[in-house]
């Protein structure tokens, strides 16, 4: 019991610290993100709302009760107006529905600001407003919108459709938008259509750039008011500058954030409007002393595996901030990858794009797939004489093709910000779309041909080989980085390297190699039981399998309380069958389970199984799955190997007979294994006295020996007369002998 003990609290304050440290990180509490302002009457009175709907919060169905509320608080306080500032993609249908109903009614004016991505669900609400405002490298569109409720048959899908149809006819009544452009955002139409200069080809569903949705038809915009950079300069565009800018969120008042300043007045804003960045909150445990990035020319390594692995991905972002906050001179990706995850490539593309700073790609051997793509986001690329760039094609986590719907969900949405990217970067779409989409014809790009059905993949000749009087993507050929530094007119001393935290380095090194802490844990345990007390097996164990939830946590995946409690309940059921109710089987069957969904699931990236929760459901789990299945499985049978191994030398091992010489085995499960002088001898019908309890295995006395058996069914206490039923090689099998 005392291990059991020991087991849960270990665990649990390794995730606990870990959960400690991902706090640390953020420096304010989001808008939004506990329960709503639900302040006096009048708290809002001439002030304009900002209500903030992030990348989940249309998965949860107590933030649609909170921004009731504050709907319905923002017409008791006679606010201005209201502001949805969007980041949301696919969510509840139903209670998006019932949202939309109520800014239709509502008595203020509601603006969207979309400063991401507004998709499915998320563009939806979007268009309930009266009026969208986007920022630069935002994109809206419905992408296939399928609802995590409306996961079903073809019958549920056609359902789907119709109330969606319904609702976009209710939102363009109020709205005055085109039934035929919205109709388009959400579901695929049989022929080719265009709308203004956009085209969207048969089959697929439209999604806009900022710039597309801004573009003017017949003197209208075609779906957004403007292009704008922040709140402040919406404000100003719908004539309420000046007015006081009010965030909605869980505390007695609201909080005034920030203000439009009037002219000449003096206020800690930035030239957008935005707040300036306040430095975060205390710096993350593992952290040293970090070098200051002001002036200096920050590199960021992406390397052959960083693109998938989640924990890259918060460290990159971590260090984009830094180097704004700390006035870096500029950020440049030494990338030499395959490609990864394809989500967060997405949305680290955009992080990148909003960058102040500039930023640059050395494609340094490869930049494939999402490496590619990464590098477009850049203010500049430059290859090493012997790079390639593209190759983009869309695939699943596990390298698997992706099923139909998804893909067209996935083209629909990454084609949009490519559109988006490659123009403000001044890259040819075109050139883009055909490292990640195949088409049934030729294409041409200067010299370059990529032939039907293939993917467009550049030389570093042909990336800067020049096409109408401009290279065709990369700004040059350098054969390092301080060649660089020096074409683009920076300080070459003055190059820092990033370097990761110790507990990111650990969340990495976790996620990459979980296999071997779940082996080390494993043969660690049975060395624990084949030792009397509790010892060095048992804190190694403990330590890997702490460290094993500790760094999938910090790594992003679902490792969490709720997982250490399943993984302790494991070993308490086994405890139990070996324990108290040895041979019934059904306790320790349960805590095996419990112990190995566990493991399997803490390696499960939660991101993930958000993403591909759409379409065709059973085999994305598989394909969900695949990978952790494969971690837990190699670290099962590299175990069990070990296992045998320490079956096999362990009782004769030097430093094992030190420890069980001269101690009982202290009520713990034994094998038996132990090689004796008299191992080969027929023991059947000798007698002799229990030395431990017998659960079933133990040590008893026998012929002057000390010696591992087997009970024959029921349980022995110690200190009973027994004798040897049967003997197979080393296995030796005893009954109690019933008193007279």
């Amino acid at each position: 019991m005392k291990a059991i003990i020991l087991a849960a609290f270990v665990v649990s304050a390794a995730v606990a610290v870990a959960r400690s440290s991902e706090n640390l990180e953020v420096g304010s509490v989001a808008s939004g993100s506990s329960s709503p302002n639900v302040a006096s009457k009048g708290a809002y009175a001439g002030s304009v709302v900002e209500i903030e709907i992030g990348d989940e919060s249309l998965k949860d169905l107590g933030k649609f009760k909170q921004w009731g509320k504050v709907l319905d608080e923002v017409e008791r306080g006679k606010a201005r107006a209201v502001i949805l500032r969007i980041n949301a993609a696919e969510g509840y249908l139903e209670e998006t529905e019932r949202l939309m109903e109520r800014l239709l009614r509502l008595k203020v004016p509601s603006y969207a600001l979309i400063e991401k991505q507004a998709l499915g669900e998320g563009a939806l609400l979007a268009l309930a407003a009266t009026s969208i405002f986007m920022t630069p490298d935002s994109i809206i569109g419905g992408a296939g919108l399928f609802s995590s409720e409306e996961e079903g048959g073809a019958g549920d899908l056609e359902q789907h459709h119709s109330r969606l149809l319904a609702t976009i006819r209710r939102v363009v009544s109020s709205q005055g938008h085109s039934q035929e452009l919205i109709q388009a955002l959400f579901k695929a139409g049989e022929r080719e259509r265009r709308f203004g200069e956009v085209l969207v080809p048969a089959g697929t569903v439209l999604t806009l750039t900022a710039k597309e949705a801004a573009s003017q038809v017949d003197g209208e915009p075609l779906l957004a008011t403007a292009v704008v950079g922040a709140p402040g300069d919406l404000l100003s565009a719908v004539g309420l500058s000046g007015v006081a800018l009010v965030r909605a969120q869980a505390e007695a008042r609201p909080t005034v954030m920030r203000s439009v300043p009037e002219e000449g007045e003096n206020a800690s804003v930035n030239e957008t409007g935005e707040p300036e960045r306040q430095q975060e909150g205390p710096e993350i445990p593992g952290k040293i002393l970090e070098e200051s990035f002001e002036g200096k020319l920050v590199v960021l390594t992406v390397g052959k595996d960083d693109l998938m692995n989640k924990q890259s991905f918060k460290f990159w972002r971590r260090m984009l901030r830094r180097a704004e906050d700390e006035k870096a001179k500029a950020v440049l990706f030494d990338l030499d990858t395959p490609g990864g995850y394809a989500f967060e490539t997405k949305e680290i593309m955009s992080e990148i794009t909003r960058l102040k700073i500039p930023s640059y790609a050395f494609v340094n051997e490869n930049a494939l797939s999402a490496g590619a793509l990464m590098s477009v986001a850049t203010n500049g690329i430059y290859m090493s004489p012997e790079g390639t760039i593209g190759a983009a094609g869309l695939v699943s986590g596990g390298g698997a093709e992706i099923g139909e719907m998804m893909r067209k969900k996935l083209h629909s949405s990454f084609e949009a910000q490519i559109r988006s990217v490659a123009e403000k970067r001044g890259h040819d779409p075109d050139l883009i779309r055909a490292m990640m989409i195949p088409e049934d014809r030729d294409r041409v790009f200067g010299e370059v041909v990529v032939r039907a059905g293939e993917l467009l993949t550049l030389t570093a000749s042909e990336a800067t080989s020049m096409r109408g009087g401009k290279p065709l993507l990369a700004k040059g050929v350098a054969s390092s980085i301080e060649e660089i530094a020096e074409l683009e007119g920076l300080d070459s001393t003055s190059i820092v390297r990033a370097e990761a935290t110790a507990f990111e380095n650990v969340a990495w090194w976790v996620s990459k190699w979980s296999f071997l802490l779940i082996l080390v844990g494993m043969a660690a345990a049975y060395a624990e039981l084949k030792a009397p007390g509790f010892g060095i097996g048992g804190a190694i164990s403990l330590l890997a399998f702490g460290t094993f939830f500790f760094g999938n946590y910090m790594a992003g995946n679902l490792a969490n309380y709720e997982l250490v409690a399943l993984f302790v309940l494991g070993i308490v059921l086994i405890a139990v069958e070996i324990f108290l109710i040895p041979g019934t089987g059904v306790a320790g069957i349960a805590g095996v389970l419990c112990l190995l969904g566990a493991l399997l699931l803490g390696t499960v990236d939660k991101i993930d199984w958000n993403d591909w929760k759409v379409g065709d459901f059973s085999g994305n789990l598989l394909d969900l799955l695949r990978g952790p299945a494969f971690t837990l499985g190699t670290g099962l049978l590299g175990g069990s190997f070990l296992v045998v191994l320490l079956m096999r030398f362990l009782p004769s091992a030097p430093l094992f007979r030190v420890f069980v010489s001269k101690q009982e085995l202290a009520g713990g499960a034994s094998i038996a294994t132990q090689a004796s002088s008299a191992s080969s001898e027929d023991r059947m019908g000798l007698t002799g006295e229990a030395l431990t309890d017998l659960r079933p295995s133990g040590k008893v006395a026998l012929t002057g020996e000390e010696l591992d058996v087997i009970a024959d069914g029921a349980f022995i206490k110690k200190g009973s007369k027994v004798r040897v039923l049967r003997q197979d090689g080393m296995k030796i099998v005893v009954g109690v002998i019933e008193s007279s």
